[in-house]
């Protein structure tokens, strides 16, 4: 089964992506909390399933500072198996001062303790997956203009971590920065490669290292720095 690729003009832009959050925080029920929720998905790129898991001890939410999420190994599904995605030992992923903010307000409004579940019910119920998909929907009905709600800009959650992903990839200079970034979001290199190709659209040398490097990596199964001294020697006898 091939890996889909993404398609850079329907991932939600920061504009577009905070204005859906907007709209979701003012809801009555549950609004905040699903706010929270969503930005772990649109400022962490964490899988929906992996937001859900996560507690209040596994995050490190400093006052006015950058943190980290601890996202723990979940046993794989069909879908990730073709998709590139790994588990293993648990993986830090960074968490943005405004992510930070978010996550502490939410802590702190709902009282919770390090065991708790991050983003549960207001009646400490689990989030469901019907529950979030259709509140999604909603905002985007009430957000998106009419051209854009027929099309598939933003159609399913998973477009905020895709967004996320391609902002992280756009801002790569070397293929330790790939790799960086395929660690950081639980998949392999080669598929960061095959499913956002618009992000590696430089030139076309330069391009071509880092797909090999990230390549390299995925198919061989050596680790990240003999990878990069395997490509650095290749370049030495070029």
């Amino acid at each position: 089964m091939p890996v889909a690729v993404v398609d850079e003009k329907f991932l939600p832009s920061d504009l577009q992506r905070d204005a859906l959050l907007e709209w979701v925080g003012r809801r009555a029920r549950n609004g905040r909390t699903l706010r929270a929720f969503l930005s772990s998905i649109a400022f962490a790129a964490l899988r929906p399933q992996e937001a859900l898991a996560l507690r209040v001890r596994d995050t490190q939410l400093l006052d006015g500072e950058s943190g980290a999420l601890m996202i723990r190994p979940r046993p794989l599904s069909g879908s990730d198996a073709v998709t590139g995605n790994v588990t293993g030992a648990p993986r830090v992923v960074p968490a943005c001062p405004k992510l930070v903010e978010i996550l502490r307000a939410e802590v702190a409004r709902r009282g919770l303790h390090p065991e708790d579940a991050m983003f549960t019910h207001e009646d400490g119920l689990p989030l469901s997956g019907a529950i979030y998909r259709r509140v999604w929907r909603q905002a985007r009905e009430a957000v998106l203009e009419t051209h854009e709600i027929d099309s598939p800009l933003a159609r399913s959650v998973g477009d905020l971590r895709d967004a996320r992903i391609s902002t992280w990839l756009k801002d790569h200079r070397t293929a330790l920065d790939v790799l960086m970034v395929a660690e950081r979001v639980g998949v392999s290199a080669s598929s960061l490669v095959r499913r956002f190709p618009h992000c590696f659209q430089q030139s076309r040398e330069a391009a071509n290292d880092l797909i090999e490097a990230a390549f390299a990596v995925s198919t061989e199964g050596e680790s990240r720095h003999v990878a990069l001294k395997s490509v650095a020697r290749q370049r030495s006898a070029g």
